[in-house]
């Protein structure tokens, strides 16, 4: 379904947007002199391995997801950066059937995840 993956492209601009597919699979962000807030509190992920491609120049992201989602972020950055700013809780126990991969490049710009 169009609504499981994300493509959001943000040049010289930017906006939020909620996500709340119950089968989220992944999907791509473009960040150019510009950026994105992505909110998936009230998204499911799929089960297996969901990716997220990110490009990021001069630009940025921020992702709001919920605590209890296994995250893993593989970024490369040139002058900037993308880092998980979520607080660990030892409490929680991530659903290893479901993992969200955060890949991509970051130019002189970057994001980060957090979680409220």
């Amino acid at each position: 379904m169009a609504d499981d993956y994300l493509d959001d492209v943000a040049i010289f601009g930017g906006g939020n947007r909620i996500i709340t597919s119950n089968n989220f699979l992944g999907g791509k962000i473009t960040s150019i002199f510009g950026g994105s807030t992505i909110d998936f509190r009230k998204a499911t992920l799929a089960k297996g391995k969901n990716v997220i491609d990110i490009f990021t120049m001069f630009g940025g992201s921020k992702l709001i997801v919920p605590n209890d989602w296994d995250i893993r972020v593989d970024i490369v950055s040139i002058f900037g950066g993308y880092s998980d700013k979520r607080v660990p809780d030892p409490h929680i126990v991530y659903d290893a059937s479901k993992q969200l991969v955060i890949k991509g490049v970051a130019i002189f710009g970057g994001g980060e995840i957090k979680s409220y």
